[in-house]
């Protein structure tokens, strides 16, 4: 992330932000507006994601 509303993308894991609605939407359309918690969440489902591949 270079600017605070970057999408956040590990791996083949990409949050979008939106803007609307001030957060890191997450799969399952909920959204997350804590951007560390974001980049630990998407951490954690690529990592899994790796197990299944």
């Amino acid at each position: 992330m270079k600017h605070p509303h970057d999408n956040i993308r590990v791996g083949a894991i990409t949050f979008i932000y939106s803007v609307t609605k001030r957060g890191w939407v997450f799969p399952g359309l909920s959204v997350i507006r804590n951007p560390l918690k974001a980049q630990r969440l998407a951490e954690a489902i690529n990592n899994k994601r790796g197990l299944y591949d």
